[in-house]
């Protein structure tokens, strides 16, 4: 068994087909990655209550959640740049390409100055690399645009609801979401 299964809900181009130099043309691509893990592993066993969450009929934790993924379309140069962004926020484009903060990077303004992008290698037949947005919170469903992860929950009591209000800084398509 895999212990992820990528479905693929859109794909798009990234600011109407602009060529980052070296780094050629990128494309969003929308998703749900399905992961399963198994709980016996040691190496596991510094997640917290894993031993606990439900499991299959394999003995297995399955979950799921929301990730975005900005690739050349031409391939890449096998380089994968993870952005393990905070309460769902997409973060990498914004601090390393001097970009706006969105959630939803689609335009040329929302690439900033394009470092990511455009870094390919000496060679201009190899393109740049692939930045992957995975969800890794659960709680961040209360703002529309953040990605979210869908975690199993261990049996007991359970940490109270948090609630997004928003805040002064924040983007503004996560304040258009907040809860007032």
């Amino acid at each position: 068994m895999s212990p992820v299964r990528l479905e693929v809900h859109a794909r798009e181009p990234f600011a109407d087909g602009h060529r980052f130099a070296e780094g050629g043309e990128y494309e969003v691509l929308t998703a749900t990655a399905h992961y399963t893990v198994d709980p016996t592993k040691p190496a596991l066993r510094s997640i917290t209550d894993l031993d606990l969450a439900p499991r299959d009929s394999d003995g297995t934790v399955r979950f799921s959640g929301d990730v975005e993924i900005l690739r050349p379309v031409d391939g890449g140069r096998r380089r994968l740049f993870f952005d393990w962004g905070n309460r769902g926020n997409k973060r990498a484009v914004q601090y390393f390409c001097d970009a706006p903060h969105t959630n939803r990077p689609r335009t040329l303004a929302d690439a900033g100055n394009g470092y990511l992008l455009r870094r390919g290698t000496r060679s201009s037949s190899a393109p740049g690399r692939v930045i992957c947005c995975p969800a890794t919170d659960g709680c961040s469903s209360t703002c529309p645009s953040r990605r979210t992860a869908r975690n199993p929950y261990a049996p007991g009591p359970q940490p109270s609801s948090r609630k997004y209000r928003g805040r002064p800084g924040d983007s503004p398509d996560c304040r258009a979401g907040a809860v007032t």
